[in-house]
């Protein structure tokens, strides 16, 4: 069963540490996940997905953050300059992705 609250997180995605805030706040319309770089508030990555598609993996675990992460970088997410914002509104798409790559590794 899915505890409704906020979480943070502390990951390390190739040699960077980053700051994982998981919102599961039950009246909130989807579950959030938002990632701030270790040194610095201004630049941030988010993605909401439903709550649906939610109750199917675990934000809280390490992979799966890095994963997210990892994504956000690869398409352009330059997390290491101030102010730069990048947001998923709908993120449930992310979710098959995550899927594949563990069936990989």
């Amino acid at each position: 069963m899915k505890r409704f609250e906020k979480r943070i997180r502390k990951v390390t995605v190739n040699g960077f540490q980053f700051h994982c805030i998981i919102n599961e706040y039950f009246r909130n319309e989807s579950v959030s996940f938002r990632v701030y770089p270790h040194n610095t508030k201004t630049s941030f990555f988010e993605v909401l997905f439903s709550w649906k598609e939610s109750w199917y993996f675990n934000l809280n675990l390490p992979d799966t953050c890095s994963t997210l992460i990892k994504y956000a970088i690869e398409n352009g997410w330059v997390f290491n300059q101030e102010k730069q914002q990048m947001s998923i509104k709908q993120g449930d798409f992310l979710r098959d992705r995550n899927r594949r790559l563990k069936t990989i590794n």
